[in-house]
């Protein structure tokens, strides 16, 4: 039988199986199928991925893509498709009061698959020229049930910024008033944690688990590493009960000192993501998703680690792991060839602490849902 692509010659990387070795990926329509055994593949399109890796789509689980709707917006598919990033999760773009217009103008019409998370200040970020406004008591829990129950699948659950700037004197009652909200709608709550009223450990006290605690490895304010030098104990605790970690680097939220000391602890995120917006957007210190992703291999997270960390669990966090982040057979095809280059590479974090890599993964090609949708000049 006659398949549509045939990508082979390249060594599979793909942590929801356990594997990282040679081998091809043969695509029916918009699913990924299995090879027949002792065939050649007959194709209408072969991809010759020799020396390079062959990854599922990229799942990008913290980033702004409200263009128009959010001065930090960036136009999805044109920023994510050439970095390999097939899925994206907005971390709060809109609120109530403009969701669906976003749900309209952006999400329906994007090639990127979208989900969200909701805003808990009814405008969420339109503006860079002041802070949400957090107060509990403008908070719209009829409003925010109702696009739940509408958007089920699209909407994932509610996101809040945690940050003095943003907080005030309000402490930590806003996220004390999301969270008890988040009860109410049986949804996650994903909370920003740069510079955070109070201790690290105060803040994932009042998560539960699915709660996603973001910008783990902030460098402003109160971080999540101790007067010992050692993770505090809190977030440990945390993590054993549940509640997730999500690097999401940012321009302002990553420090090295931060994520060395916990990696060195074997503290690792549990997802990689870029937090892109209009200021990042393919500027220093993100570029993009394989960017952050390569600096994570120069701290010497193992690529296994690395790329499970942006394919198979966010998909599980998404509770799609058996549709996107994997290269077994029925999954949809949305699939990326990387170059995996040997050169050096330099990484600077929010404070302009510098790092040296040696490796640089650069995607070559991306398909979705089986179509070639990037693919490098000289590839």
């Amino acid at each position: 039988m006659r398949h549509a692509v045939w990508i082979r010659g390249g060594v599979l990387v793909d942590p929801a199986r356990n594997l990282l070795q040679p081998g091809d990926v043969l695509i029916r329509g918009d699913r990924i199928i299995a090879a027949p055994a002792g065939d050649v593949p007959d194709a209408e399109q072969v991809i010759d991925a020799a020396g390079c890796l062959v990854l599922p789509g990229l799942i990008d689980f913290h980033s702004h893509l409200y263009p128009g709707g959010s001065e930090i917006g960036i136009p999805p598919d044109a920023s994510l498709l050439p970095m390999g990033v097939t899925t994206a999760v907005d971390a709060g773009s809109a609120g109530v009061a403009n969701y669906e217009l976003f749900s309209r103008a952006v999400i329906a019409r994007s090639l990127v698959r979208i989900k969200s998370f909701l805003n808990v200040a009814p405008t969420g970020l339109v503006t860079t020229r002041y802070p949400e406004n957090v107060d509990p008591k403008y908070f719209d829990p009829e409003k925010t049930g109702a696009l739940l129950k509408e958007h089920r699948g699209e909407l994932l659950g509610l996101k809040i910024r945690q940050s003095r700037s943003i907080v005030g004197a309000l402490g930590l009652e806003p996220l004390r008033a999301a969270v008890r909200m988040a009860e109410q709608l049986t949804c996650p709550v994903v909370v920003h944690t740069t510079d955070p009223p109070g201790s690290p450990s105060e803040i994932a006290d009042l998560l539960r688990p699915g709660d996603i605690f973001c910008h783990v490895f902030h460098g402003t304010g109160n971080t999540i590493i101790g007067p010992d030098g050692g993770v505090l104990p809190g977030i440990l605790a945390a993590r054993k009960r549940g509640v997730l970690f999500d690097a999401a680097n940012g321009r302002n939220h990553f420090a090295f000192p931060v994520a060395e000391a916990a990696i060195r602890q074997s503290f690792l995120p549990d997802v990689i993501s870029t937090d892109l917006s209009a200021g990042t957007l393919f500027r220093e210190p993100i570029i993009g998703l394989p960017h952050v992703m390569s600096k994570y291999l120069a701290m010497g997270v193992s690529l296994m680690e690395v790329v499970g960390a942006c394919t198979s669990i966010p998909a599980r966090l998404l509770a799609q792991q058996e549709e996107i982040g994997t290269l077994a057979p029925g999954a949809c095809a949305d699939v990326v060839v990387m170059q995996q280059m040997s050169r050096r590479v330099e990484f600077v974090d929010a404070r302009g602490e510098r790092r040296e890599g040696r490796v640089l993964l650069a995607p070559r090609l991306t398909l979705r849902a089986g179509r070639v949708v990037f693919r490098q000049i000289d590839f």
